[in-house]
This record gives C-alpha cells, structure tokens and sequence, in this order.
C-alpha cells in the first residue's frame, strides 16, 4: 500500500500484527489479581504463620496400664466386701461363711445377729423327779452344753411329756428367763459353755419326756 500524503509505500498488515503482538506480550507480563485473565494463572502469596497455642503443643498422654489395673482391683474388692455385708444376717446363719462376715464387720464396724444353731445344744444330763413339796408335780432339771463353734443366743427350752401309747400328753416351751429363774447374765452362751435349768411343772401322768432345743 501507499501513503495518500506523502506517497511512501507501506505494508498496514504487519504493522498490525506487530501492535498485537506487543499488546499481548505486555498483558502476559503484567500480574492478574482478580477475575480477570486466565482462570488457571494464580498470584503467588506468601504463606500465613499460625500460631499454635501452648497446650496444643503438649502431647497428651493417657494414664498408665498399671493404674487401670490398679483401679479394677479396688473395685472389685469394694463389691466383694459390699455383698457380704449386704446379706450378712443370711450370711451369717451359715456355719462356713460366717467366720468370713464377722473378719469383714471387724473392720468395716457392722454388727451380725448372734448365731442360731438349736442342734448343737446337747444335753448332758436330766432328771425329772417328783416334786418334793408339791403333789402331782414334776422338778425337772437339765443341764445343757452349747458344742457350736459360736456363742449363742439362749435357746428356748421345749418339753414334750407323752404317755405309755406314745400319745403328746403335754407340750411347752420355757424362755431363758423361766428356766433360769431370772434373766441370764450375758446374752450369749459361748462356745463350750454349760449350764442348767430348773422347771416345776404339773405332771400330766405322763411316762416319757423329750427335752428339745429351739
């Protein structure tokens, strides 16, 4: 092409082609911040500093193996103490559990009801004589031995009088008081421990009589 004005011969197309190419070297070179530009070309940024706070930075560390031992052992001799007591006055009736209840209230303070055991007072001797002062009146006496291994509450004294066909003629039983004459000094007859009763009762022409514990 020429130039109308001063006739000078020139090629417009590469002179286009050259602007375009310079205007698209100057935006590749200059940095994209925002939407605009390339989707895929980022802005370096430097990175952020966090802080990290002082217990985060304390490793954590549980308790020891040996302590949860420790722990389930305390527990279970809490529950094998607590059943015990729970259910001691049943426990307690037991000849072979009770020496184990009475070793736990000795520590923990609890109290158990005296031991009841009727068949390990033995008799160890009777008579049954005529009254000397009163007719048709019997005195009775009968000494007793408690053979348990555990002091015992005063049993109750049971007397059955029968006669010649076997047939219960009479039948009563004495508290501790009645066939002591009194009330008795201690609460318990200890292992070992002896003693005697003395009735009067009205002789129902009986021709046996049968001594029982209750």
């Amino acid at each position: 092409m020429v130039c109308p004005t001063c006739a000078i011969p020139f090629d417009a197309l590469a002179n286009q082609i050259d602007e375009s190419t310079k205007a698209a070297d100057a935006s590749r070179d200059t940095p994209v911040d925002g939407p605009q530009g390339d989707l895929f070309t980022t802005r370096a940024r430097p990175a952020a500093t966090i802080a990290v706070p002082q217990f985060a930075r304390a490793r954590v560390r549980g308790p020891s193996p040996w302590r949860w031992w420790l722990a389930a052992f305390l527990l279970l001799a809490v529950l094998l103490a607590i059943v015990p007591i729970a259910d001691r006055d049943a426990l307690a009736a037991d000849p072979d559990w009770r020496p184990r209840v009475e070793a736990i209230c000795n520590v923990v303070g609890c109290t158990l009801p005296p031991w009841h055991e009727p068949t390990a007072f033995k008799t160890t001797a009777s008579e049954f004589n005529p009254h000397p002062s009163v007719k048709g009146a019997r005195l009775v006496t009968v000494s007793f031995r408690n053979t348990a291994d555990f002091a015992q509450a005063w049993p109750l004294l049971e007397l059955t009088a029968a006669d010649i066909n076997g047939r219960v003629v009479g039948k009563r039983r004495f508290r501790p008081q009645e066939y002591l004459g009194g009330a008795p000094e201690s609460p318990l007859l200890q292992p070992g421990q002896s003693a005697s009763a003395t009735l009067e009762v009205v002789d129902p022409d009986a021709v046996t009589w049968v001594i029982e514990f209750r």
